[in-house]
Order: C-alpha cells, then sequence, then structure tokens
C-alpha cells in the first residue's frame, strides 16, 4: 500500500506544464501603389482646328519666283463672283424675262438679252484672255495666272478655266432634256448628249475636288498647265489704259474688304484667346 500512495502524490504534484499562446501576428497586406496616370490632352474642337489651320501659312510652291504672291481667298472669291456676274447676267435675265412674258412668239426683249449674254461670254473667255491674259474678273481682283517663272500659261488653260463651269451647267440641262428620251425608238443622239453632259458634270466635280484638297488652291487645270493664281503687281509697261485701267481701279474694292476680313479674324482671335485665359484663371 505504500507503493500505491507514493504513486498517488507524485501524479498529484507532477502537473503539465500549460502551453504558452504565441503571440499573433498580424499579417499586413502590402497595399498597391497608384501609378500617376499621365493627363490626355482633350481633342481640339472644330473651332480650334479650323482656327489652327488657318494660323499656318500657306506652302510656297519650289518653283514660284519670290516675286509673286499667291492670291488670297478673297481674291478667289471676288474673281468668281465678277465672273459669274459677267458670264451669266444677261443670261439669266433673259430667262426671267422669257418667263415673264410667257415665251410669247416674236422677238422680244429676252431674245436680245440672250445675244449680249452670248457676246459678253466669247469677249470674257476668248478675247480678253487672249489679249491681257486676264477676264474682267481678275482685272477686278488684281489676280493672274502665271508658270512658275512668272510666264503666261498657255492660253487653252484659261480657256478651259472659264468655262468649266459653264460646260457643267450646259450638261446639267443636257441631261436633264434627255435623258428622258432615249428609250424612244432607239434614239442615239439623246445617248449620246445625255453621256456627254455627264462627262460636263463630271468634270466639274473631279476640278472642285482636287481644288478643295489642294493646298495652294490648284484646280485640275492648274496641274496640267503648272500654273498659279498669284496677286497682280503691274510693271511700269504693263499698266492698262482705258475701260481695264478702271476695273483694276475697282481692284481697291476687294483690297478693302480683304484688309476688313483681316482686322475681324484679329479682333476674333484676341477674343477667343482673351477668352481661354480667363477659363484658366476660373480653373486655377
Amino acid at each position: 500500500m505504500g507503493l500505491l500512495d507514493k504513486v498517488n502524490e507524485s501524479k498529484e504534484t507532477v502537473q503539465p506544464a500549460k502551453k504558452v499562446s504565441e503571440p499573433k501576428t498580424k499579417e499586413v497586406v502590402a497595399k498597391p501603389v497608384a501609378t500617376p496616370v499621365a493627363k490626355v490632352a482633350p481633342a481640339p474642337t472644330k473651332k480650334e482646328a479650323k482656327k489652327q489651320k488657318a494660323s499656318q501659312p500657306k506652302v510656297r510652291p519650289k518653283g514660284l519666283s519670290s516675286e509673286f504672291e499667291l492670291a488670297s481667298d478673297m481674291n478667289r472669291r471676288i474673281n468668281w463672283l465678277i465672273n459669274f456676274i459677267v458670264n451669266f447676267g444677261f443670261l439669266i435675265a433673259g430667262i426671267v424675262m422669257n418667263i415673264l412674258t410667257g415665251g410669247s412668239s416674236g422677238i422680244g426683249i429676252y431674245t436680245y438679252l440672250f445675244g449680249a449674254a452670248i457676246i459678253v461670254l466669247f469677249l470674257n473667255i476668248f478675247v480678253i484672255p487672249m489679249k491681257f491674259s486676264r477676264n474682267l474678273g481678275q482685272f477686278t481682283s488684281k489676280t493672274k495666272y502665271v508658270k512658275g517663272d512668272g510666264s503666261n500659261p498657255f492660253f487653252l488653260h484659261g480657256i478651259l478655266v472659264n468655262t468649266v463651269g459653264i460646260f457643267s451647267l450646259v450638261g446639267f440641262w443636257l441631261i436633264i432634256t434627255q435623258v428622258s428620251q432615249i428609250g424612244d425608238n432607239d434614239n442615239s443622239n439623246a445617248l449620246i448628249l445625255t453621256i456627254v453632259g455627264t462627262i460636263f458634270v463630271i468634270m466639274w466635280f473631279i476640278n472642285r475636288y482636287i481644288r478643295n484638297g489642294s493646298e495652294l488652291n490648284q484646280g485640275m487645270f492648274d496641274l496640267m498647265f503648272g500654273a498659279y493664281e498669284v496677286k497682280f503687281v503691274p510693271a511700269e509697261n504693263d499698266k492698262a489704259t482705258g475701260i481695264f485701267a478702271r476695273l483694276e481701279n475697282m481692284g481697291s474694292f476687294g483690297d478693302k474688304l480683304i484688309q476688313r476680313q483681316e482686322e475681324k479674324k484679329k479682333k476674333k482671335s484676341e477674343n477667343v484667346s482673351e477668352d481661354d485665359s480667363a477659363e484658366e484663371e476660373n480653373k486655377d
């Protein structure tokens, strides 16, 4: 019994060691570092892009002499407007008078207007350019077509440039009047005239498309003959006289319009720059 008592006493005195709890370590999760994002500049608006394009100087052709300056957009508009009035003024007046009078038989005032329109067209397209290398619109707008070396282009260039618009109108009229007659008893003449009219209209569109895409405002015939429309500065021995001198004096009207347009553009650009600076200050 003594042995058993000793064994029991030893069980009571010897106790299992308590587990020491290890301190809990918190897992540190690395937060992703935000990388700076580069600010993308907003795309320029149509107004800003148009302003930037207008502010860029036009590319000067390498072969053009330095004594010539390319005609401005306003010069070209005046040239087109005067030629349109001269070439089609009597024709439009004759058509209006013919409509108002109901196309009455006999010789009416519209007949004389049609005759005057043919004479003026012949003078402005053939006679005056072959004599002075300029038409009435170029006299008024103070412009002229020259080649790179300053010489006059081949006379056929002026005829084609001045008639491409007229032929397009003739072509449009041929298409309207002849296309409905193609199926009448195999009318081959109507088919031929319709094709010719279509060619005239397509030529006008091609010339317009090439001119709009050219940095120097050169049309199809300008590229063919190597011609540039420049501001005309008369030499001492190249001054016009008589009625043509009066037409050149009318060119001062175009110069005043150009000066006014430039002043408006300048004021507009100044106002835009002031508005932009004000917006930047408000953002700050």
